[in-house]
């Protein structure tokens, strides 16, 4: 059992820290956006990169939260059952399901990993008037993908551990 418990929180850990760092991103979003309000709007001088920059930015933030929300077992679900089941048939339903979660997220990971390759090996920029280079952000993409897998096996152990009648520490 203790190697399961390891497992569990390094993987835990990993979700943990990439939210956080995750989280800083909405600083770097707003500077930008801050820079590009006063350049435009005080020195009437706006940038060419400061919408792209942060759209980009915002998209890598929205899907890499989804890691740190799985962690916390925050996602919607249906409450209507759900919330009135005790914590083991939650884990039984969780457990469940976790197979559709898999399918789901190693389509996800397999098609937008061919996405990112033809971006990187294309050396893909955007049609834009500033025109940055894009593979760095679609590279992103599928190492979100597998971070999403990876809390997802450490939920799952979870789940199974508490469906057993043993809850992980």
């Amino acid at each position: 059992m203790t190697k399961w418990v390891y497992i569990v929180h390094k993987l835990d850990a990993l979700s943990n820290w990439s939210g956080k760092v995750t989280s800083l991103l909405i600083y770097v979003i707003m500077g930008v956006i801050i820079f590009e309000v006063v350049s435009r709007y005080v020195f009437d001088s706006p940038t060419i990169w400061g919408t792209e920059t942060t759209t980009m930015v915002f998209g890598v933030f929205g899907l890499a939260s989804g890691v740190y929300t799985h962690f916390c077992r925050a996602h919607v679900k249906m409450d209507v059952f759900y919330a009135r089941w005790s914590e083991r048939k939650k884990a039984i339903a969780d457990a469940c399901t976790f197979p559709l979660f898999l399918i789901f997220c190693a389509v996800f990971l397999w098609k937008s990993g061919l996405y990112a390759w033809d971006s990187c090996a294309g050396l893909e920029h955007s049609t834009t008037a500033w025109g940055p280079p894009s593979y760095p952000w679609k590279m992103t993409i599928p190492v979100i993908v597998f971070l999403m897998i990876l809390q997802g096996i450490s939920q799952f152990i979870r789940d199974i551990s508490l469906a057993a009648g043993k809850r992980l520490p």
